[in-house]
């Protein structure tokens, strides 16, 4: 089976808001003993027809001028890869056509290879799709460019403006570099990074205090390698990391981090608070409990004590340092998550706001005289941000905001003192991070 047809066949398999698709991708990947090469190709293809989806859905429709709901499904995803390849890719229309008509009988198809054979071949150019666009209304067809909802552009549009929205969305589906964050509990940068350089990685570091933090030349190579299952390394985009070096942990001190799994901040705590710390690392269920525990247990830190717990209503012990990356909307990772676009709601951000204001007051009785709350999510809406810290200094006078320029490079800050990450100002995945003093 050729990279086309397994992509297709993945797709088909998913339900539209695409859940797991990327462990799907990697089984596949695995059945078919895939070279490296062929394993990225496909996880290419698979991402980007998901991020692209509405964008080649509207192209396909012009082209068959009527509605995609009438395909089979596994013939509209042929047909998404296809366009996915000429329009995004940009590869050659004869190559792509092809290729598609083999994908199709590699699948047993064959009904629907001169149905996709005449499509292909009839793909608009993009100066005939600039002209199509331009004469859709602005909004629409700014959300059908960028394939994003088009409730989500809208509340853009109307925070940010039409330009940062147009940079926000062309950000979202842009390649990301694979940020690797170094594990000093388990190796040494310097040894670690002979090791990189022997296996012939070229290596670009992007942070260096209080940990390395590098990408390299061969990414999914270092996923699978002995360095990565062996935990010298982790996965965590820079923008992410800032959470922790604004708690900033230290040796000794009583630490909680009450929303824990997957477990990216839960190790990087742990890194810099060592295990003379006494660390608390909570989630909501068995499950997420278990992912996290796999996560630290493979970094080589056996010093955590776990627990699950609903940060909204159970009882924690009292801490110096409480970390609070609560559950949202995630709008600032949709470059990372090519899922995440087509599972999120408009009133999904209300009932969030409500979890996280809950999370909150529950969480402030844990908090000890002159401690430390860090409130952070991996969203760009203000109400989940900003607005949730004003109506938490409004109920809790006994807090303050420390100043996040003290503990982390002005560049990421603003003037309200808090991390404040946007993808169409600083190019990273967006996130917002406050550091709350409790007076007492």
């Amino acid at each position: 089976m050729n990279t086309r047809a397994a992509a297709a066949q993945i797709l088909s398999s998913c339900q539209r808001q695409y859940f797991n698709y990327e462990q799907k991708i990697a089984d596949t990947a695995d059945r078919l003993s895939f070279s490296q090469k062929d394993r990225d190709f496909l996880y290419i293809l698979v991402k980007g027809v998901i991020l692209y989806r509405d964008y080649l859905d509207h192209v396909i429709m012009m082209i068959l001028k009527s509605p995609i709901k009438r395909l089979e499904n596994i013939v509209l995803n042929l047909l998404r890869v296809g366009t996915f390849q000429h329009l995004i890719l940009e590869t050659p229309l004869y190559a792509t056509t092809n290729e598609t008509v083999r994908a199709a009988k590699d699948l047993n198809k064959f009904r629907a290879v001169g149905l996709i054979n005449a499509a292909l071949r009839h793909l608009p150019s993009k100066e005939e799709l600039e002209i199509h666009f331009r004469q859709l209304p602005a909004n629409e067809s700014l959300a059908i460019r960028y394939s994003h909802p088009q409730w989500l552009i809208d509340r853009w549009i109307s925070e940010y403006g039409r330009q940062n929205t147009e940079q926000i969305a062309e950000f979202n589906n842009s390649y990301q570099e694979i940020y690797f964050r170094h594990n000093p509990v388990l190796i040494a940068w310097e040894n670690l990074q002979d090791r990189l350089l022997e296996e012939k990685y070229s290596i670009d570091i992007a942070s260096s205090d209080p940990v390395t933090f590098l990408s390299v030349d061969k990414p999914g190579v270092l996923l699978k390698s002995d360095m990565f299952e062996r935990g010298f390394l982790s996965v965590q985009d820079i923008s992410q990391s800032l959470a922790v070096r604004l708690l900033n942990p230290k040796s000794g001190e009583t630490i909680i981090d009450a929303c824990a799994a997957p477990g990216g901040k839960t190790g990087f705590i742990t890194q810099l608070a060592g295990s003379s710390g006494n660390i608390h690392a909570y989630d909501i269920s068995q499950g997420k409990v278990r992912l996290l525990k796999n996560e630290i247990f493979r970094l080589g830190i056996d010093f955590v004590n776990y627990g699950v717990a609903d940060a909204r209503t159970d009882s924690f012990p009292m801490a110096d340092k409480i970390l609070l990356d609560v559950p949202c909307s995630g709008t600032g990772v949709l470059a990372r998550r090519a899922d995440l676009r087509w599972n999120r709601k408009r009133e999904d951000i209300e009932k969030l706001l409500g979890i996280q204001r809950q999370i909150l007051a529950n969480m402030v009785h844990y908090c000890k005289p002159g401690g430390i709350i860090v409130y952070s999510t991996c969203s760009i809406e203000p109400e989940e941000n900003w607005s949730n810290i004003e109506w938490f200094l409004r109920s809790h006078p006994a807090f303050k905001i420390e100043s996040a320029d003290r503990f982390i490079e002005k560049k990421w800050c603003n003037e309200n003192g808090t991390v404040a990450i946007l993808p169409h100002i600083h190019r990273q995945t967006g996130s917002f991070a406050v550091r709350l003093v409790n007076k007492g």
